[in-house]
């Protein structure tokens, strides 16, 4: 072939190829074209359906209860954040590490506001000792500040108390080793009093502790807190573990049989298990939480679902769920001593603990007393709160049985008419 016909074979091939490119464009962009025409269709499809959502369930009716119900719903599968309510109250970082945060809340109202449809009426006076509260580990500070109308700190501070708050943060299994029960105790507590001493001016303080919050009081109180803690609450705390209801008898039973091998050479072995081995994830601290009463988990759904067209039931039911539903992890090194020392031997029951170099003697504490169990609590049982009474050292020591479960008792509907009033009545005597 000779160049010139080459030349026109390739010329040839060329407009092709560029015919070919261009018809590969214009489907391109067609289908391009198409896909945004059909999102748009789609976006202003949903928007219209919004629309007309939104403005039934702003009727009355029954139109606009169900349009409530489908709105909530979706909402609820969608953007869950919405309805939760958690941790709102401002506070300011007073002290903390990459873990662990002391928080101070300032005053915030002026005017009165409804708790659990009382009315609380804010007092200008302030009471002379400041309130650090403590919770438990496992579960975020905000259990203390759940919603607005169901929150320890703002209810505290409406009636003069100056309240702080310690919170645990979210441990990972790489700390595992390092989150002690001596790091809490010796460590952690003793910056945190330190903090709200600090920031305060006051040497003496008062702790409220929930739950494991209320045991590292008791341990805090015993080890390190001669002459600084003038008062001592403690809601649904365990100290004669033996004592709870169910497993109490379980703990009896094998701590019997490692007595009857030798319970030195039992606590030997069970040092030598790496404390990663012994971290509980969040996860299944939810899942272990809601099967000491599984019934409840149910009833509570069909109630959710019953009263979904109901806004703020819904915030109010997500809210509190989210305690349960969104834990963190526990420790391994603290899950480990609990559970063999304070759980198989019931040390604590003995009213005396060893923490590192120091010793917790609980009848050594002199601070007065206040202790709470919760008449129906499936976790800590009466008993096993009320043993603090036999081993405090203190002169002024009251025990008082409250309505509700182990959560119930500390953030129920009941819980601010009992546990809360009695608290803040009781600290109030205390306070000057």
């Amino acid at each position: 072939m000779s160049m010139s016909s080459r030349a026109v074979v390739q010329g040839q091939e060329q407009r092709q190829g560029d015919s070919v490119h261009a018809a590969d464009a214009n489907s391109a962009s067609l289908t391009r074209n198409a896909i945004l025409t059909s999102n748009g269709w789609r976006a202003a499809g949903v928007r219209r359906g919004s629309s007309l959502l939104n403005r039934l369930a702003a009727s009355d009716g029954q139109a606009g209860k169900t349009a409530r119900f489908i709105r909530h719903a979706w909402e609820r599968r969608v953007h869950k954040e919405r309805f939760i309510d958690a941790g709102k109250t401002p506070y300011q970082r007073i002290a903390g590490d990459d873990i662990m945060e002391v928080r101070y809340y300032p005053p915030q109202d002026s005017g009165a506001f409804q708790i659990d449809h009382d009315e609380v009426v804010p007092v200008q006076a302030r009471h002379r000792v400041p309130v650090l509260l403590v919770p438990p580990l496992g579960v975020y500070g905000w259990v203390y500040d759940l919603m607005a109308e169901r929150s320890w700190v703002r209810f505290l501070n409406a009636l003069g108390f100056d309240v702080y708050l310690v919170d645990w943060g979210a441990p990972q299994r790489a700390q595992a080793s390092d989150l002690t029960l001596e790091n809490y105790v010796n460590r952690w507590m003793v910056q945190a009093v330190g903090a709200v001493q600090e920031h305060s001016g006051e040497k003496e303080i008062s702790l409220v502790g929930y739950c494991m919050g209320g045991l590292l009081c008791l341990l805090y109180t015993a080890a390190h807190g001669d002459g600084q803690v003038k008062n001592l609450v403690t809601i649904a705390s365990p100290i004669d573990f033996h004592a709870n209801p169910g497993g109490g008898k379980v703990l009896q039973i094998v701590n019997s049989g490692a007595n009857k091998l030798g319970i030195k050479k039992v606590a030997r072995a069970t040092r030598r298990v790496a404390p990663e081995n012994f971290h509980v994830s969040g996860e299944i601290l939810s899942v272990l939480f809601k099967l000491t009463d599984p019934f409840s988990s149910v009833f509570s759904y069909f109630d959710l679902v019953r009263h979904l067209s109901d806004r703020e039931y819904v915030k109010s039911h997500l809210t509190m769920y989210e305690w349960f539903n969104n834990m963190v992890d526990y420790p391994g090194a603290t899950v480990q001593r609990l559970v063999f020392d304070f759980g198989f031997g019931n040390e604590l029951a003995s009213g005396q603990v060893r923490l590192g170099d120091q010793l917790a003697d609980l009848r050594k504490i002199r601070s007065n007393y206040l202790a709470f169990a919760g008449s129906s609590d499936l976790i800590v049982g009466v008993a096993a709160a009320h043993k603090g009474m036999e081993l405090l050292g203190s002169e002024d020591k009251t025990f008082r049985i409250v309505p509700g479960g182990h959560a119930g008792v500390f953030a129920g509907g009941r819980a601010k008419a009992h546990t809360w009033a009695q608290t803040a009545e009781w600290l109030a005597d205390r306070s000057a």
